[in-house]
């Protein structure tokens, strides 16, 4: 009786699956990486204790609930926050209402800056 000897066959390596798992990670990489700027904005942390009070050289601005800024009574937009400033004034005390959340804060900080404010301090009401 003559028995053929078993073939053994060369290993295979699918590169299939390996080309799934590349393009999965891609599609992950690709959907969590932002693409936007992002702005640093200098932050001095004090105890609550310690924090001054804005004396006659400071404007005081409040951010309200709805985003909108009040000055001396009067609620306007950020967007018109360059029409409603004192030209002479370039310290603006912005105090934030518990409502408001941190991006109207920022909101109102950044239409401050860009009318050409120099020094902005930033007071959450507690």
């Amino acid at each position: 009786m003559h028995i053929e000897p078993e073939r053994h066959r060369a290993p295979f390596i699918s590169l299939t699956p390996l080309i799934d798992v590349v393009f999965i990670l891609l599609v992950f990489f690709m959907l969590a990486t932002r693409f936007g700027q992002f702005h640093d904005l200098p932050v001095n942390v004090q105890p609550g204790e310690s924090t001054s009070k804005p004396d006659e050289q400071w404007l005081v601005i409040e951010v309200e609930a709805d985003g909108n800024l009040t000055l001396n009574g009067v609620s306007f937009t950020p967007d018109a926050v360059a029409d409603r400033l004192d030209t002479r004034k370039d310290k603006v005390w912005v105090t934030v209402s518990p409502e408001a959340t941190l991006q109207q804060a920022l909101t109102a900080v950044d239409a401050l800056k860009a009318a050409g404010v120099q020094d902005v301090q930033l007071e959450l009401l507690p």
